[in-house]
């Protein structure tokens, strides 16, 4: 045991790494979404229905970007984003593969300006022009977003909409009396509207939009971009477009997609002026079974090899095969796989996914932690539940320890575990939570069997199984 728990602190695969915490409806609690899982549920939320893979990879990259910026937005009320389009919308249920594709392919990519993450913004339809961040919130002003001409959403159709709205459920929703006039009364620079005209005075737009939507709902006004006149005792509000309009326009980014632009085109398209930063300039090495890209350091070269046995020797302690190309990135210094992973440095591996995720091995190869490091990567992906099946985090450490070395002495599942592998407060608790999901996985196959126990992979954990 001595000689194990050293290792177990470089070879963490499910601890979380920066996560976000997310207010799901219907859920007593804040949800805690690992960063990329928070970026594979706003990807499916607003761009589920693309076709184009750059621009889903353009929406992945200015997700996970105003995540950046926008991390805490809910601070007060005790969580980072709420699931709706206030921050982004959100689908955390069966994210399709194809998604998950998308953000693993962008993973970690940001939009910088001035060497640090932009301010960014997307809406669903800008109407043949984009609008400037500092006409919808004062002092939003950045020379990225600035409104301009873009026809590409057009050739989607300009997606008018019409709503009559009484004016009595008008003028409760606005806070008025009453209302006997109601007009346009000045226009932004994009044609929006901008302020409007009512017998008790000028109301600004942004409040007639928000009032209206809060009161009445969101699908009456759908943009800024309308016309309006009284009719009788209703309001007629024609216009075209949906959303804000500032920064990325979807149904535009999609049809430049549609036209061959790849995404770094289509994010200077709406984002001029900023840059796509690439956490690491990957070079691939060469390799039979996996795919393993590095940075260029002479240690490199010895991984591709020693990662080739270790999933020989995986799939032959787990007795399962490993399903997926496995895909090996190889950071260059701590500080990278640090901002990459969220993981603290003194681990020396983490997986999600297909993606094992390597410190640099120089390190690891001279303490002789890099075969071992590896092996314990490549198990977890043999271990690999079926779509669907969820598993907790004890179990799934704990069997892929136990695989390794089946000579624990079983013992009961702690309660305190779990939250340690989810929120562990010290490297004294990680120890203590690996040495118990160890033990309990242990006890487990001592009291089912092994092959029983491993079925679980595919079916989940008996209810009965676990106290």
């Amino acid at each position: 045991m001595r000689a194990l728990i050293p290792l177990l602190l470089w070879t963490s695969v499910l601890l979380p790494a920066q996560h976000y915490r997310v207010r799901i409806a219907g859920e007593p609690h804040p949800l805690r979404l690992h960063r990329e899982d928070y970026v594979a549920a706003a990807l499916a939320g607003e761009a589920g229905g693309f076709s184009s893979p750059e621009a889903l990879k353009a929406m992945a990259v200015t997700i996970r970007t105003f995540a950046r910026v926008n991390a805490g937005r809910h601070k007060a009320e005790g969580f980072d984003f709420c699931e709706s389009t206030h921050c982004q919308k959100l689908l955390v249920r069966d994210i399709p593969a194809r998604l998950r594709q998308i953000v693993e392919d962008t993973e970690g990519l940001v939009l910088e300006a001035n060497g640090r993450p932009a301010e960014v913004f997307h809406s669903r339809h800008c109407g043949g022009h984009t609008e400037s961040a500092s006409a919808v919130w004062p002092g939003a002003a950045r020379p990225w977003l600035e409104g301009r001409e873009d026809t590409f959403c057009l050739s989607a159709g300009r997606q008018p909409w019409r709503a009559r709205l009484p004016l009595d459920q008008l003028a409760r929703a606005l806070g008025l009396p009453q209302i006997t006039q109601l007009a346009i009364a000045r226009r932004s620079a994009s044609g929006r509207v901008a302020t409007l005209h009512t017998n008790r005075g000028p109301l600004d737009a942004e409040t007639f939009h928000l009032r209206l939507g809060r009161a009445l709902g969101w699908q009456h006004v759908r943009s800024k971009f309308y016309d309006l006149h009284l009719d009788h005792a209703h309001a007629v509000i024609e216009g075209w477009g949906a959303g804000h309009g500032v920064g990325l326009c979807q149904t535009g980014a999609e049809e430049r997609g549609k036209a061959g632009h790849s995404f770094t085109q289509i994010l200077a398209a709406y984002f001029p002026g900023t840059q796509v930063r690439h956490p690491v300039a990957w070079r691939p090495l060469l390799s039979e079974s996996l795919d393993v890209h590095g940075s260029g350091a002479p240690a490199e070269n010895e991984v591709p090899a020693i990662a080739e046995r270790a999933r020989r020797e995986a799939e032959r302690l787990a007795g399962r095969p490993i399903r997926v190309r496995p895909v090996i990135r190889v950071y260059p210094t701590v500080a990278a796989f640090r901002d990459a992973t969220g993981h603290p440095g003194f681990l020396a591996a983490s997986t999600r996914g297909r993606f094992i995720r390597l410190q640099p091995p120089a390190r690891l190869l001279a303490e002789r932690r890099l075969a071992p490091t590896l092996l314990h990567e490549m198990l977890h992906l043999a271990l690999a539940p079926a779509p669907g099946v969820r598993l907790p985090r004890w179990f799934e450490e704990g069997l892929a320890l136990w695989i390794e070395q089946p000579v624990t002495q079983p013992a009961p599942l702690d309660p305190r575990t779990e939250p340690r592998l989810l929120n562990p407060a010290s490297e004294a608790d990680l120890r203590a939570a690996y040495a118990n999901a160890r033990a309990a996985v242990a006890s487990l196959v001592a009291r089912y069997g092994r092959s029983a126990v491993l079925a679980w992979l595919d079916t989940g954990i008996p209810r009965a199984a676990v106290p």
